[in-house]
């Protein structure tokens, strides 16, 4: 651990020091009139008698769950209950507030614990109510505090149409900051016969990631976010992925991994769906999972663009075969093979089946609207953004030359405080700060995880995200120097 305390490194910095990631812990009897409000009595009765969805999932007792296959979820789960001063300020943020300076924070984006697992509800109203109740009690009970800290509404998208009427209801409420689920859980239009390789047996449903080969258009969702101001934030938690977790008693063995396992699939859909190429001035945010994975997924998508781009995958055209010049090589090297063969060798070669069927669009990057190595790399560079936890030395490889085309990838600091993982919220920056004491990070890298690519990346959707909070003359100070530059 760092020698210095979190609140003397602020005091050394002549920069703010944003969270974008860090957890409240909603007292959920006090959301109830919210939700009575927003449900209306008969849906909110029959809500409350099945309880919420995080609750059900744990009904099940470990000795069942090897028969039943429900993983082991989350226990002791918040802030440890030996530090009630941390318990009581991811609860109160009266206290959260108070307590800013001496974490060494500036401004703190906030996000949920007690309500994830809201998108996961499977009846419309129900989570159509749900998330305009919460949302308004994330108004109320956050806004008076927002010169501090910014709470994010959860927005539903089984639909476009859904995600937007809740977008513009955080707008009106005040809410700067929302938060998407990786995905929406859909049935299977006609299940593939019984035996099917690419199925478990009796599949019925599939996970949509709302970009490439998704169930609906979900351009009105971001178009959406670019009129109202809003970065297209995605966190973990808000639904359930299945097939993520396999563990019926380690949560720890599910919990590894699980972020950046979510945001894999997310991001490619994305990508390859051509969201970043029509929506180029949208952040997307891929929260609390590291970036290391993303490091790997440009340099895998920039490989398979340099062999199978359109006009690359010309030369594997199967008409180009001289299917004679084939069938005399293996007349002339078969040895073993012709007599293991129920027919002539070259007639054999001539019928062999050499690729699978052909996709009526043989480009398949042809969404992401690139022409070159260098337009995806910018891809990454321009449109994400990749939140990682005070200890994730893995940051370092957003800074690696392995990032191709001489780019880095932007990371955000992402706190998780409110959670089990962080056991001392005032401990936090120290943590971070880390980083350069022992090398991974430059001073320079390090201001721009915690500081400056939350401040470029909220003004991007909003010029006006930061004006009455603490760093207001810090941003705009920064959006004019990035006017001038432009």
């Amino acid at each position: 651990m760092s020698a210095l305390t979190s609140k003397q490194i602020r005091s050394k910095l002549d920069h703010p020091i944003i969270d974008t990631d860090g957890h409240v812990l909603e007292l959920l009897d006090a959301t109830h009139p919210y939700l009575r409000e927003a449900l209306g009595a008969t849906l909110f009765e029959k809500w409350q008698e099945r309880g919420l969805l995080a609750k059900v999932s744990q009904r099940t007792q470990t000795a069942d769950r090897r028969k039943t296959r429900v993983p082991q979820g989350s226990w002791w789960g918040g802030p440890p209950a030996s530090n009630v001063k941390d318990r009581a300020t991811a609860i109160l943020p009266a206290l959260f507030a108070d307590r800013m300076d001496e974490m060494g924070m500036d401004f703190a984006v906030l996000y949920p614990t007690n309500t994830l697992l809201t998108c996961a509800e499977t009846d419309e109203e129900i989570r159509r109510g749900l998330c305009a109740g919460y949302n308004t009690y994330y108004a109320d009970m956050y806004g008076p505090f927002s010169d501090r800290m910014a709470m994010a509404g959860i927005i539903p998208m089984h639909t476009p149409e859904e995600a937007v009427a809740e977008l513009q209801h955080c707008k009106d409420l005040g809410l700067k900051v929302v938060c998407f689920p990786e995905g929406v859980v859909r049935p299977i239009a006609e299940p593939a016969e019984p035996g099917s390789p690419w199925h478990y047996p009796g599949q019925a449903h599939w996970f949509d990631s709302f970009g490439l080969d998704s169930e609906h258009d979900y351009d009105p969702v971001w178009a959406a976010c670019t009129e109202l101001g809003f970065v297209a934030a995605f966190h973990g938690g808000l639904t359930v992925r299945p097939g993520l977790h396999n563990s019926t008693t380690s949560y720890v063995a599910n919990h590894v991994g699980q972020f950046s396992s979510s945001m894999f699939p997310l991001c490619k859909s994305l990508l390859f769906g051509g969201v970043p190429a029509r929506f180029p001035n949208m952040p997307i945010t891929f929260l609390e999972c590291g970036v290391s994975w993303a490091m790997q997924l440009v340099n895998d998508v920039i490989e398979h663009w340099e062999k199978r781009n359109i006009d690359a995958i010309a030369m594997m055209n199967p008409d180009l075969l001289d299917r004679e010049a084939l069938g005399e090589l293996m007349n002339r090297y078969g040895g073993a093979f012709t007599k293991l063969l129920d027919s002539d060798p070259f007639e054999y070669i001539q019928r062999l089946p050499i690729h699978g069927a052909t996709p009526a669009e043989l480009d398949e990057f042809v969404h992401m609207q690139v022409k070159s190595r260098a337009d995806i790399a910018e891809h990454f560079a321009n449109s994400f953004y990749f939140g990682c936890e005070a200890d994730d030395r893995g940051m370092a490889t957003a800074y690696s030359a392995a990032v191709p085309e001489g780019q880095t990838l932007k990371v955000l600091f992402s706190s998780d405080i409110g959670h089990w993982d962080v056991p001392d919220m005032a401990a936090v920056v120290a943590e971070s700060y880390e980083t350069v004491e022992h090398g991974l990070l430059t001073q320079e890298q390090w201001r721009e995880v915690v500081c400056d690519n939350a401040i470029d990346m909220y003004q991007r959707a909003n010029p006006d995200f930061y004006v009455g909070t603490r760093v207001e003359q810090y941003a705009a100070e920064r959006l004019r120097s990035r006017s001038a530059s432009a």
